[in-house]
């Protein structure tokens, strides 16, 4: 995680610190964290994400260049399921699907489970929705541990790419749901953490209900490090 002060922000933006005020003002501005009334941080990867959503599609016709680049990024399954969520994606986010699409074929599934985009969004350094966890007392170590212990893997490697299954096609759908709700211009990690908790199935649902994490806990912890609308339904 890399962390921006307003100082930061303003500079790497080539705006004053005056506008960065008014753009936190008026809300629209990247998610930040408030240490305290005076220091406002900001994470170099959600600026770069709310600059992305920030790009005009050209009257021409032609795409868009953070769809462009996210297709670029994406490979076969995640690329449909990223440039189909009309927001953009974090490094991070787009990290942990790719890791669980990695653990899902040393597993020696053909499908990515709910429980692979745990174990990615545990596994990718820095991640938010594993700081959450964290914060939430829940260690990496018990984490991959309730991981083994649920998910039965299989002796044969599998090959090629492991696709989506319908349950994460789900869960991608409910993240942008709550990135929605939160009124964020961005999919997070986070956001995926929540998503498995609102599609309310799959193993990854089953190991966060087990070690007691519910939505609820979720959106209150999110709500303490990330700037988040608080009506949430």
């Amino acid at each position: 995680m890399q962390l921006m002060s307003i100082d930061d922000l303003a500079a790497y933006l080539g705006d004053s610190k005056r506008t960065i005020y008014k753009y936190i003002a008026s809300g629209d501005c990247p998610p930040y964290m408030r240490i305290s009334s005076k220091n406002i941080k900001f994470d170099r990867s959600d600026v770069d994400a709310w600059l992305e959503s920030k790009k005009v599609i050209p009257k021409t016709g032609c795409k868009k260049m953070s769809e462009i680049s996210f297709v670029d990024r994406a490979k076969d399954a995640l690329k449909n399921s990223i440039t189909k969520s009309m927001l953009p994606w974090t490094p991070r986010a787009q990290a942990v699907l790719k890791q669980a699409q990695k653990q899902a074929r040393k597993d020696g599934f053909d499908l990515v489970g709910t429980e692979h985009v745990l174990y990615g969004i545990v596994f990718v350094e820095d991640c938010p929705g594993a700081k959450v966890l964290e914060n939430l007392g829940i260690e990496q170590s018990t984490c991959y541990q309730s991981y083994e212990q649920l998910c039965k893997t299989s002796d044969e490697k599998g090959e090629g790419k492991a696709k989506l299954s319908d349950d994460v096609n789900k869960v991608i759908k409910c993240a942008y749901e709550q990135a929605t709700q939160w009124d964020h211009t961005y999919i997070g990690a986070e956001h995926l953490l929540a998503g498995i908790l609102l599609a309310g199935q799959g193993q990854g649902f089953k190991i966060l209900t087990e070690l007691g994490i519910t939505l609820e806990k979720v959106r209150e912890e999110t709500a303490k490090l990330i700037v988040c609308r608080s009506d949430n339904p």
